[in-house]
């Protein structure tokens, strides 16, 4: 465990909660899934925790993320 965090700077559960996370803004980005399904779809029961766990890691919440990204893509179309 110990060469692991050494590796990637993080333990191994924290590692693979950010890989989760990493999926979720893809599908955040390129599916009109609704959060509670994509995070079903990731392996949590719980979708407060999954919301808890993405805002921890990318600093705004599941909706503000996809909010944010559709504003900018909106943006771009209108420019």
């Amino acid at each position: 465990m110990r060469l692991f965090r050494k590796q990637t700077g993080f333990s191994p559960m924290d590692y693979f909660i950010r890989l989760k996370v990493q999926n979720a803004c893809r599908e955040l980005d390129l599916t009109d899934k609704l959060i509670y399904e994509i995070a079903d779809g990731l392996g949590f029961t719980d979708c407060y925790y999954f919301s808890r766990m993405f805002k921890k890691i990318m600093g705004v919440s599941p909706r503000t993320y996809r909010k944010r990204k559709e504003n900018h893509y909106s943006q771009e179309g209108n420019s």
